[in-house]
């Protein structure tokens, strides 16, 4: 008999080792994995976790961060991530995620670390000028085209990692965060193969119906994969998940014993067919014993508050924008939006900050647009439902265009604004209320801000904001009524980074929060700066 020390890590891997060769796992390993500290507050960390959140740390800490993390949207799978990284020093840290997520996660480092890390994000570098504006404000962030050695944590999108491979290899990456990592389920795509290359150090590559596997050396120690939908339609779409952080477990040690065990396998004149399904409650015994941590809203409900707002910045071609603000340079931009709020429609249009704050408005609505429908298709692709609310109906109009060059949303998308029948408002919202496929209703402000029930989703996304907190209030209330099973609602404003669009919305829900203190006793919570009561 072999004696160690009883250890976590030994644990870990005593445990690792009794699944892979099918032998009895002894219980006292569960003692020692029951025994890591739960915390709900760790120094040097400005958020306090919730009770299940603190579980989650202690999970990451059984799995040596290595795992499918798969608490359902709106949990705070990202607080649960930083907090691991900074209890137990994961740095250097590699986080890919879609595009549109970058700047939501730089914000929230920083509101949970402040400047304890540098961050780097990947993929643009900025002008001379932006640089030291965006230095000023985050001095703790670089951003670059290629990665910047001597970093903390590094942020990347999917579309350029592959190229960027073996420029992190040399970074000694301790721990890897895959974002939305649902997005990785096709093998043969370049994103997959290089999350596995990094992951792991070995990839697979189809040639001529024959799978080759691609050596490059040893992978990352620790990688979690973050996802609220890890299937979106069917089994299959596990493998590459599974074989990134379990292939320890012998049921997703190879594709065949995976795909014959649960895919449903069946064979046709054209080959083998792993489109279907069986054996699903073994699987998802498997997951949860050994390698995923799921929890919904409903089972920690009591802990969520109602309402959330959150502020998701975008990227955009900001050279119009920049050209255009250096021509009303000297503006009280402040004072400005001030007026805005506190006047709405009858503040004066001969006001010199009245006209600069509207041109600039228009032009970063329209810059930001692209990255808008991207971030809309990256949240509802995991199968929730989105009310987004706009002013413009040219606006409306382009997201829906844009929204439907996929063919997932061809036919699937409702409009509401001035000048649709009341049949045809009743229709849509029939429709997005009953019809699964319907995952997205674009309204107008003005004509569907009231009176009208949409409790099917339980997030709004603004593309275009009102003028008055209460106006978002009544706009987010279109789903936070009598009838919402979600018992919470998120409202998100999708601003342009850096814009006149990012510094009103900061002012309207501060503005908002205040009355809320009021009315409402502070029910509803910012978490614009994650400053969660």
């Amino acid at each position: 008999m072999l004696n160690v020390v009883a250890s976590v890590e030994n644990a870990r891997k005593i445990y690792k080792l009794s699944v892979k060769h099918n032998l009895t796992v002894d219980p006292a390993l569960d003692e020692i994995f029951d025994s890591i500290p739960r915390a709900t507050i760790i120094p040097g960390f400005a958020f306090k976790l919730k009770d299940y959140q603190s579980e989650g740390v202690a999970w990451l800490e059984k799995t040596n961060g290595t795992g499918i993390l798969a608490d359902e949207m709106g949990l705070g799978k990202t607080v649960q991530i930083m907090a691991y990284a900074h209890k137990n020093n994961m740095f250097p840290m590699l986080v890919v995620l879609p595009n549109t997520l970058k700047f939501n996660w730089r914000n929230e480092i920083i509101a949970m670390t402040g400047l304890t890390y540098r961050i780097n994000i990947i993929g643009k570098s900025y002008s001379k000028k932006q640089t030291a504006i965006r230095a000023a404000k985050n001095p703790n962030v670089v951003y670059s085209k290629i990665p910047t050695p001597g970093c903390d944590i590094y942020v990347i999108n999917y579309d350029i990692l592959n190229t960027n491979c073996e420029k992190i290899e040399k970074l000694g990456i301790k721990f890897m965060v895959c974002d939305e990592s649902h997005k990785c389920k096709n093998p043969n795509a370049k994103r997959t193969q290089a999350m596995q290359r990094l992951a792991t150090g070995s990839y697979e590559i189809k040639e001529k119906k024959i799978r080759r596997t691609i050596n490059v050396g040893r992978g990352v120690d620790a990688v979690t994969l973050m996802t609220g939908t890890p299937i979106i339609n069917r089994p299959i779409e596990l493998w590459t998940s599974v074989k990134t952080v379990a292939s320890w477990v012998p049921n997703f040690s190879k594709f065949t014993n995976f795909a014959y065990g649960f895919c449903g396998a069946t064979k046709g004149s054209h080959g083998w067919d792993f489109s279907g399904s069986n054996n699903e409650e073994l699987l998802n015994s498997l997951l949860t014993k050994h390698c995923m941590l799921r929890r919904l809203k409903v089972d920690v409900l009591t802990e969520l508050p109602p309402k959330t707002y959150r502020v998701i910045p975008l990227d955009f071609d900001r050279a119009e924008y920049d050209r255009v603000e250096q021509a009303f340079h000297g503006v009280d931009w402040k004072g400005g939006v001030e007026a805005m709020l506190r006047m709405g429609v009858n503040a004066p249009t001969s006001d010199e900050r009245i006209v600069a704050i509207q041109k600039l408005r228009e032009i970063a609505g329209a810059a930001k647009l692209a990255s808008a429908v991207e971030w809309i298709q990256d949240f509802t692709e995991q199968g929730e439902k989105l009310v987004v609310f706009a002013h413009n109906r040219t606006v409306i109009e382009t997201i829906k265009i844009e929204l439907e060059k996929d063919e997932a949303y061809r036919g699937n998308i409702g409009v509401i604004y001035g000048g649709v029948t009341d049949e045809d408002r009743a229709a849509a919202v029939a429709s997005f209320q009953n019809d699964p496929a319907m995952r997205v209703i674009i309204v107008g402000i003005q004509a569907g801000g009231f009176g009208l029930t949409l409790t099917a989703a339980s997030s709004v996304a603004f593309i275009q904001l009102p003028w008055s907190p209460a106006e978002i209030a009544q706009c987010g209330d279109r789903i936070h009524r009598v009838g919402q099973t979600a018992n919470q609602v998120t409202i998100y404003s999708l601003v342009a980074e850096g814009t006149i669009d990012e510094t009103m919305a900061g002012m309207l829900i501060n503005k908002g929060v205040v009355i809320d203190a009021v009315m409402d006793a502070g029910r509803s919570v910012n978490t614009f700066d994650l400053s969660i009561a």
